[in-house]
């Protein structure tokens, strides 16, 4: 049998979020979204804090025509501040007319704010901050409203507005016109690394291929479990894992297309729960992955096989038991970590690797905001200029705190180079030459060293 947990839903009126782990700006910013939106900041379509957004001039038009609903793009965005504040309209142009009509609608309402705008799984999703319970007539115009704006956003492209098509590409949901989805490719194409195409490539080939092909070139993800320790498992229990010799194709399960989700430190946990799932061998594996911070393992038995209630009981304990120990183990290094919310993911980690991602996610903001960009473009944009210089203060602070254990495990990394891009003066007095062969040479060779 397949046992899998419902998905948690957020209500209607008690979406907050918050963002214990938010970045340190130390170089002058507006404090507001409404100010980052006066400068520019997300005029190519990419927030200073690397997500996709709507564009200044439509973003601009919503919040005067709205500002009862967008009153959060006047707040300072602090750590506990909800998303809106500081990511602002986090989906494509092509839904400006959808969101623009969905605005006026929820207009009626006057205590109502939104918290959160975004792409989510290909469509539309607006959460709210908490407030008074509206009357039941409000109440349920809103809920009509919104999944009428959810429908259309699924069959309208997100890039141009045009219909569109929602599907998969490249494993991420989005709705695109034919033409939007092939330039994406094609620019995806070309601005992807060769080593990422490999590895793309490499999705084609069965769990235990890749992992034999990965060993052998050292290329790989971070938070994917390395091809040495995925092929210890599969040698170990080929029963329990043998949908791995399985070609990923649809349909097929979710292991065969994803192999093992999950990072290294996990891997005792993974090697003990599969010794004691393995004394059964009527049941494999379909999926392992992390999700929610916690470690994940859905299986199947013998197909018309009747159930076995005692045993069911046995599998379900054995996984809870591991998902419990994931939940106080480091993902990344296997030490002692703690499960909190970090950015919008929940996600377990100990102190050293916690501070590492902080660097490796200001290196991919970099590399985003440079992305499609030659020198030329670089020098006359003083919006990319001053995001480049945003990340590279905040790679110097979480460089300071990388204790000795972290720098040891990392020994190609120059420790001392990156304490000294805290300097914020330092950093401002960059020229554009600089900053450009920063963004372009050591940004990409530091977030490479730290998957």
């Amino acid at each position: 049998m397949t046992t899998k947990q419902a998905p948690k839903r957020k209500k209607l009126r008690t979406a907050g979020f918050s963002n214990p782990n938010a970045l340190k700006l130390d170089i002058p910013t507006p404090p507001t979204l409404r100010e980052c939106l006066g400068r520019g900041f997300f005029s190519s379509g990419i927030s200073p804090y690397g997500h996709r957004e709507m564009t200044v001039a439509h973003s601009m038009q919503l919040i005067e025509r709205y500002p009862s609903l967008y009153r959060l793009a006047c707040a300072s965005p602090v750590p506990s501040s909800s998303p809106f504040a500081r990511e602002g309209f986090a989906c494509g142009d092509g839904w400006f007319a959808i969101i623009n009509k969905l605005s006026a609608k929820l207009s009626a309402d006057p205590d109502l704010v939104v918290g959160q705008l975004k792409e989510k799984l290909g469509l539309l999703r607006v959460y709210f901050e908490p407030s008074l319970l509206p009357s039941d007539e409000i109440e349920e115009a809103t809920d009509a409203a919104l999944a009428e704006a959810v429908a259309e956003s699924r069959i309208t492209c997100e890039r141009c507005g045009k219909p569109g098509e929602h599907a998969q590409r490249e494993g991420h949901w989005s709705v695109k016109c034919e033409a939007c989805a092939a330039e994406e490719a094609r620019r995806k194409k070309v601005l992807l690394p060769s080593w990422v195409r490999r590895l793309l490539a490499l999705r084609k080939k069965t769990v235990f291929d890749r992992s034999g092909l990965l060993a052998a070139s050292g290329e790989r993800s971070r938070l994917d479990l390395s091809p040495e320790h995925a092929l210890a498992l599969l040698e170990k229990y080929p029963v329990l894992y043998r949908e791995a010799w399985v070609a990923p194709k649809n349909p097929a399960s979710r292991f065969a297309c994803g192999g093992f989700e999950i990072g290294d430190g996990w891997f005792h946990i993974l090697d003990r729960l599969s010794a004691r799932l393995a004394k059964d061998t009527a049941i494999h594996v379909v999926q392992v992955k992390e999700k929610y911070g916690r470690l994940k393992v859905y299986w199947e038995g013998q197909q018309n096989a009747p159930p076995d209630p005692r045993l069911d009981a046995e599998i379900e304990a054995a996984i809870r038991e591991a998902a419990d120990e994931s939940e106080r183990t480091c993902e990344v290094c296997g030490e002692p970590g703690m499960s909190e919310m970090r950015g919008n993911w929940v996600s377990v980690r100990c102190g050293p690797c916690d501070r590492s991602d902080e660097i490796s996610a200001a290196c991919e903001r970099i590399a985003e905001r440079v992305e499609g960009l030659d020198l030329a473009a670089f020098s006359a944009s003083a919006n990319a200029q001053d995001a480049v210089r945003l990340a590279i203060v905040n790679i110097g602070h979480a460089a300071v705190d990388q204790p000795p254990a972290s720098r040891a495990r990392l020994p190609t990394i120059d420790w001392q180079r990156l304490e000294r891009l805290k300097e914020t003066q330092a950093v401002t007095d960059m020229s554009v030459d600089e900053l450009w062969r920063f963004a372009i040479d050591e940004a990409s060779v530091l977030g490479r060293k730290l998957r």
